[in-house]
C-alpha cells in the first residue's frame, strides 16, 4: 500500500465517521483492492458503508461534497465506487439490493452539472451489489464496523452467476472500447464457471495462461503486460482474435460448455 492509498483510506474513514456518527454501522473494502490487484493508475477503489438509518438529504449532501472535495484528490485512476447500504437489507439479501446512495466516475460529471437532481435520484436497486457483496464474503476486508459476517447475510451462487453473466453479455461491443478489461473479465468469469474461483482482473489473466487455449494466450498476455505496467491508455490488441474470443467466451459462459474452442 502506498502512502497515498493509506491517507485516501483514513480519511475515507474519518470523513464518514463525522458524517454518519452514530447512524454508522461500518466501511466494508471490496472490488480489486481486496483481490490483490489494486494498481492505483488503473484501477478504483471499492467499498460499501452500511448506515441503521435512512439518510437525509442533507447528510447526502454532506457525503456527496466530502467526495468530491477531500476524496477525490487522492483517489487512484478510475476513482472510487461505493454504495450506501441499510443493515436491514445486507443482513436479508434479496435481489437486486437496495442502495440509499451511489457514487462512481461514470457519475462524476452527472453530479457536477446537478448536483441537487442527482442526489435526488441516485437511490434505488443495483444488481451488480450481488457482485460486490460476494467478494466482500469471499475477500472483504472491515475499514471500520462490525465483522462481515454479521453484518452481510450470504449471497446465493446462482445469483452471483447471472450477475457475472449480465455483466460480460456485451463483451463484443465492450473489446472495441475497454480490451483490456473486457479480456481480463472475460477470464476471471470463466473462472469462477470452471472452477468456482473468486479473481481480480489480473488473476483471471493469469489463470487464462494456465487453462485456456494457447491461441488466446497472447490477448491474456499483452492484457496483463498493460495492466501491471500501469498502461491507462487504450491499446492495439489482433481485433479478429479478440473478437473470436469474446464471442466464444460469452458463448461458452451463457450455455455452459465445458471447453472454449
Amino acid at each position: 500500500m502506498t502512502g497515498k492509498t493509506h491517507e485516501l483510506l483514513t480519511l475515507i474513514q474519518t470523513t464518514t465517521q463525522a458524517i454518519l456518527t452514530t447512524n454508522l454501522v461500518g466501511i466494508y473494502l471490496h472490488g480489486s483492492y481486496v483481490l490483490g490487484s489494486y494498481n492505483e493508475n488503473v484501477s478504483d477503489l471499492d467499498y460499501l458503508i452500511v448506515v441503521k438509518r435512512p439518510l437525509t438529504f442533507e447528510t447526502k449532501q454532506a457525503l456527496m461534497q466530502a467526495t468530491i472535495t477531500k476524496l477525490w484528490p487522492l483517489s487512484p485512476a478510475k476513482g472510487l465506487e461505493w454504495h450506501v447500504l441499510l443493515l436491514q437489507d445486507t443482513q436479508h439479501f434479496q435481489q437486486p439490493l437496495p442502495f440509499e446512495l451511489h457514487f462512481s466516475k461514470q457519475h462524476y460529471a452527472a453530479y457536477c452539472q446537478q448536483p441537487l437532481v442527482y442526489i435526488n435520484r441516485m437511490h434505488g436497486t443495483d444488481p451488480d451489489l450481488a457482485a460486490h457483496l460476494t467478494i466482500i464474503h469471499a475477500a472483504g476486508q472491515v475499514l471500520v464496523g462490525p465483522a462481515i459476517n454479521s453484518v452481510f447475510s450470504p449471497v446465493p451462487a446462482t445469483v452471483y452467476w447471472q450477475s457475472l453473466v449480465y455483466d460480460v453479455a456485451d463483451a463484443q461491443a465492450m473489446m472495441l472500447t475497454q480490451p483490456m478489461y473486457t479480456i481480463l473479465n472475460l477470464c476471471r468469469v470463466l473462472a469462477y464457471q470452471r472452477q468456482g474461483l473468486i479473481l481480480s482482473k489480473k488473476g483471471g489473466g493469469e489463470w487464462g495462461l494456465k487453462h485456456l487455449p494457447k491461441q488466446y494466450h497472447c490477448l491474456f498476455e499483452q492484457a496483463l503486460s498493460a495492466y501491471t505496467a500501469k498502461l491507462t491508455q487504450i491499446q492495439t490488441y489482433p481485433t479478429d482474435l479478440a473478437q473470436i474470443f469474446a464471442k466464444a467466451a460469452v458463448a461458452s459462459i451463457q450455455i455452459g460448455k465445458g471447453r472454449l474452442s
